[in-house]
């Protein structure tokens, strides 16, 4: 007889490392990722606002400060044109700040008046701006080998990654033998069992991915 230790490492002495196979994003889910993957894009790919407000050049306004709005920048619509120290544009989270752009004030924060902003209370220490690749950079990577969750495939997703290469699954054959067992669901007679064996090696071997 070998101990326990010892069959487990004769056994795992036999276990063949599967090949990688790239499959679509929205199938990864819960694969193994084989190789390293590496940003295509940066996160976010601009400096971008973090809150719903009014962008404007200071980054140390005063309560009373006033200011002409002359434009906006929504997500997916940015602002091109250049602002001065006497105007402001509307913007929206998410949105590109323009370079001229080194604040955003809260909108909870001013008064408007047709086209007119007044600073009402204390700007926060925060500038509420995003920097371009807070997130992340061009050629960051995801490591390997892990499992698949939700948020890595939406990190992979913002890496613009569309195809990821994980382990192949591999193929499990399960073979319940015995005069003595019964499928679930079955007539066993007096002498037999329930084959549950085999059920129970189906459910362990699906959650660790294979087929």
């Amino acid at each position: 007889m070998i101990s326990v230790t010892d069959a487990l490492d004769a056994l795992f002495d036999l276990v063949v490392k599967t090949p990688t196979e790239y499959v679509p994003l929205q199938q990864a889910a819960g694969r193994t990722l084989s190789q390293p993957v590496h940003a295509r894009r940066s996160q976010p790919p601009f400096a971008a606002s973090a809150m719903d407000g009014y962008g404007v050049t200071q980054t140390d306004p005063s309560v009373g400060d006033t200011w002409q709005v002359v434009g906006e920048a929504a997500a997916g619509h940015g602002f091109s044109d250049t602002i001065e120290p006497h105007q402001a544009i509307r913007i929206f989270t998410g949105a590109p700040v323009p370079d001229s752009v080194k604040r955003v004030i809260i909108q909870e924060d001013v008064k408007r008046s047709s086209s007119e902003i007044t600073l009402t209370t204390a700007p926060g220490e925060g500038l509420n701006i995003r920097p371009a690749g807070g997130d992340f950079s061009v050629g960051d990577s995801l490591s390997a080998p892990r499992i698949l969750r939700p948020a890595d495939i939406a990190l992979l997703a913002s890496m613009n990654i569309s195809a990821v290469p994980v382990a192949r699954q591999p193929s499990v054959a399960l073979i319940a033998t015995g005069d003595e067992l019964v499928t679930p669901g079955g007539d066993p007679g007096p002498d037999q069992i329930m084959a549950s064996n085999s059920y129970g090696l189906h459910a362990l071997l699906a959650q660790a991915g294979a087929r």
